[in-house]
């Protein structure tokens, strides 16, 4: 990278991590994410013909003109908005994540941890995510994250630092021999294992909001390989708080065939994000090309 460029984007990473990191409360943090926002949308043409493209692929025209225009204006909040969260540190202001969130389903987290076989933490790129796991680190239990660092250096070097002053463990993926035995220890001592897990992967093919989607099944290879339960869980944004729900862990039965319980576990994970982002579609990243094909179904 041309080296000018590389230093104006730590200039200008650095400058907006200082004042998201001075906003001196969630409403001022809501707002400077909002006034982002707005100044990222003249620039993001690109962004907004994918995220028409996917909303028609999956809705088809079953949307109003209002409810497209909604759910554009929200990918680029919910872009803004992620980001802002990242970086801002609610200990830094004499709030805990705990009382920026309202939690449900706590229940389930517990029923799952006293399985004692460890948890798989699932979620989507839906609402403020990255507050599920410094929730559970705020709340004393011994948590590692999959997570997948922007390939900008700037980005991540800046996210990693982020996700490191929260005190979070992270394994950047694809995971190294290393970072996965670390995953496997951790969860065989019934640590909590999160994972964004609607990511595109070559895995496997499965329905994702009504359409074909290549998928990732490292989710339901942890645990077959562990028996660690798989917990989904979400986040949506409320205001300027957030509401974290943890849902009963999954159930799948063992037919010995690994690929086959892989696929239909992979399957049923997907059906739960898509419920999920049904419900909330403006918080979800419809700017990623999420079904798009492999190279050799586009030469075919």
């Amino acid at each position: 990278m041309n080296p000018f460029l590389l230093a104006a984007q730590r200039l200008l990473f650095s400058l907006l991590v200082t004042i998201i990191r001075a906003m001196p409360n969630p409403r001022a943090l809501r707002g400077w994410c909002l006034l982002m926002a707005a100044s990222m949308r003249p620039f993001g043409g690109g962004w907004r013909r994918l995220v028409r493209r996917n909303l028609r692929l999956v809705y088809g025209n079953t949307l109003s003109v209002g409810q497209r225009q909604a759910i554009v204006r929200g990918v680029f909040e919910h872009s803004a908005r992620g980001f802002g969260e990242l970086f801002w540190r609610p200990e830094e202001h004499g709030l805990t994540v705990a009382e920026w969130c309202r939690v449900d389903g706590l229940e389930h987290l517990d029923a799952a941890l006293a399985a004692g076989k460890g948890v798989l933490l699932a979620t989507a790129h839906i609402g403020g995510w990255t507050l599920l796991p410094r929730y559970l680190n705020e709340r004393g239990c011994v948590t590692g994250s999959l997570l997948r660092l922007p390939s900008n250096p700037v980005a991540h070097a800046a996210e990693a630092a982020a996700v490191s002053r929260m005190g979070l463990t992270f394994y950047n993926t694809p995971l190294s021999r290393e970072n996965a035995h670390a995953c496997l220890k951790l969860l065989r001592s019934n640590g909590i294992l999160f994972i964004v897990a609607d990511r595109r992967s070559n895995d496997v093919k499965v329905d994702f909001l009504g359409q074909p989607a290549w998928c990732a099944t490292g989710t339901a290879s942890l645990h077959l390989r562990t028996g660690a339960a798989i917990l989904p869980a979400y986040a949506v944004r409320a205001g300027t708080g957030h509401r974290l729900v943890f849902e009963p862990a999954l159930e799948p039965l063992a037919s010995g065939d690994r690929k086959a319980d892989e696929l239909a576990i992979t399957a049923q994970l997907h059906r739960i994000f898509g419920g999920w982002i049904r419900q909330h579609p403006e918080q979800w990243m419809w700017n990623h090309n999420r079904w798009r094909p492999r190279r050799h179904e586009m030469r075919g």
